[in-house]
């Protein structure tokens, strides 16, 4: 809240807005004073001097109050527009951290605490400035009173003091329930966002009708839970309207009272009836305190809760760039007893599949932190150097990438269009049936392609990273074969260093060579072989899993399921 309200120079902005709403309230509790002057100085006794006079004051008061709430408003306005804007940087930063979160958040969850609960907390800039001007126009009113009347006057700051204990002592649940509703709106949020996402999915295993329900039920425990909330809102607006009743009854019939004892003359008694009326403005804005508070204070700390979260990669210093050495792989990764390497220009293939797949490809990108010694790259050991370093070598996108909305030349994520990369991943043959070419809408997350098209299309943004290594998780399961074929080709013959984890065949024969994980351990052998002089020192190259120079050949394994099977 600290943040939004005075980080980057704010707070004098804030400042100033105070101050002019304060202005609008001042005068505003000055405007039935004033009357109350007309009626006594100018129309009791008859002097048409006194009474333009007055008149021309009451104007210029007006143009005061108008000008004071102008102003507040606009520079209010700013503080609030610029406070959520940099706390939704905060919280999409946090969540694109290069090195991850320990946890892992539903986006529909992130998104809710990055749009509405960042709108929340940037509020209190209005809550600041209102409570403020209310608490200048109450003081205004009571001093004016004061004259006028000390029994008013005490009347007046007695009930204020009782209404801010009173409701700050039943403010306590409706801090608990907003944060509840919060956390279930969130959670049905979630759940929207990852069933729309996978719309295709839940169709193709018929299970829109499970979908339904689990959002259906998430969907009424956040009504639920906003119907409490609601309805301690209601409670508290109720009591706080009914205390505030009370009180102007109160001290309306004490001023009725004193004039009819003849305390107060007929412009005293307009002035404080006027008074009362102009108090409940800031009566009832301040007894609001605690619960617009804890509005704040609900979404506050969902924020700073997402924002503390534990990072899944331990941070560590930049190191100094180092030319790597002539005799060193450019990639080597340690899996069990298979090291993985990839010499410059060269097409690794890596026959994997399921869990050890997906790891080997979050270890390549360092969504997760290696072990010491295990991940060398260009010479320097992965483990020491931070995620934005390591993938400044390696560029190693997830299985799923998203594809985002807008065109195909903007999902490409490149200064500009490479022709052998659109052809070596297929997307050129995807361009001739897009009625607009590069410039043809994707949908959102693609959902105007079809799946090969999808995957051609994130292929393409892969070929034109500039990244010396490209780590490929199974880049054509949506491809025909023939497709695929072309593909596997293009890829050899791209003399980029790619590395290419799949269990298909037409990839795996394209490589020059192939490690495989799915082999089971090699029989011990008397045979001594000599070390591979680009292995990394302290690794091993296996003797039965890498075949070298020969691209159609495979090490000894279990026969690779076909792409029916997989």
């Amino acid at each position: 809240m600290r943040l939004a309200t005075t980080g980057s120079g704010r707070g004098a902005r804030l400042a100033a807005a105070g101050a002019g709403f304060a202005g609008h309230q001042v005068a505003e509790a000055l405007v039935p004073v004033l009357l109350g002057l007309v009626i006594d100085r100018a129309i009791g006794r008859g002097d048409p001097g006194a009474l333009l006079g007055l008149l021309g004051a009451l104007a210029a008061l007006f143009a005061a109050l108008i000008l004071c709430w102008r102003t507040g408003s606009r520079l209010t306005t700013g503080v609030y527009a610029h406070g959520e804007h940099e706390l939704r940087l905060l919280a999409t930063g946090r969540a694109l951290h290069p090195r991850g979160m320990a946890a892992r958040r539903p986006p529909g969850e992130v998104l809710t605490i990055a749009t509405s609960d960042a709108s929340g907390v940037a509020g209190v800039a209005w809550l600041i400035a209102e409570q403020g001007a209310a608490l200048a126009g109450l003081l205004t009113a009571a001093v004016s009173l004061l004259l006028i009347s000390w029994q008013l006057a005490a009347a007046v700051l007695a009930a204020t003091a009782v209404q801010l204990v009173v409701l700050h002592l039943l403010s306590g649940p409706l801090d608990r329930r907003v944060y509840a509703e919060q956390r279930e709106a969130a959670r049905a949020g979630a759940l929207a966002t990852d069933f729309t996402a996978g719309i295709r999915v839940l169709k193709g295993f018929g299970a829109e009708g499970t979908a339904a329900r689990r959002y259906r039920r998430a969907s009424r425990d956040s009504m639920a839970a906003a119907l409490r909330r609601v309805r301690s809102l209601a409670g508290l607006t109720a009591l706080n309207s009914a205390v505030s009743g009370v009180f102007l009854a109160g001290i309306a019939l004490l001023a009725a009272w004193h004039a009819l004892e003849g305390h107060l003359s007929v412009g005293e008694f307009v002035a404080a009836i006027g008074l009362a009326q102009v108090v409940s403005g800031p009566m009832g804005t301040l007894g609001f305190f605690a619960a617009s508070l804890a509005a704040k204070r609900g979404s506050a700390r969902r924020l700073a809760e997402l924002l503390a979260e534990p990072h899944r990669v331990a941070h560590r210093p930049e190191p100094e760039a180092r030319r790597p050495s002539c005799a060193q792989p450019l990639f080597s990764l340690r899996h069990g007893s298979v090291t993985i390497t990839a010499r410059p220009g060269e097409l690794t293939g890596v026959r994997a599949a399921g869990r050890t797949a997906e790891e080997l490809a979050a270890l390549a990108a360092c969504r997760t932190a290696p072990e010491p010694g295990s991940y060398v790259l260009a010479g320097r050991d992965a483990a020491a150097l931070s995620p934005h370093e390591a993938r400044r070598t390696v560029y190693a996108p997830p299985h799923d990438a998203s594809v985002f909305t807008g065109t195909v030349a903007e999902n490409l994520a490149a200064d500009g269009v490479s022709a052998e990369a659109t052809a070596a991943s297929g997307l050129d043959d995807v361009l001739t049936h897009l009625p607009g070419g590069l410039a043809s809408q994707v949908g959102e997350q693609g959902r105007l392609l079809s799946g090969g098209q999808r995957q051609r299309l994130l292929l393409a943004r892969a070929l034109h990273q500039p990244q010396p290594v490209l780590v490929l998780h199974e880049p054509t399961t949506s491809v025909d074969s023939v497709t695929e074929d072309r593909i596997a080709r293009a890829l050899r013959a791209s003399g980029r260093t790619i590395v290419l984890i799949t269990t298909g065949p037409t990839l795996l024969n394209a490589c020059h060579r192939v490690h495989d994980l799915t082999a089971p351990p090699p029989e011990p052998t008397a045979t001594a072989q000599a070390p591979d002089p680009t292995t990394p020192p302290g690794t091993t190259s296996p003797p039965d899993t890498t075949v070298p120079g020969r691209p159609a050949t495979r090490a000894p394994g279990p026969a690779t399921p076909t792409r029916a099977a997989r």
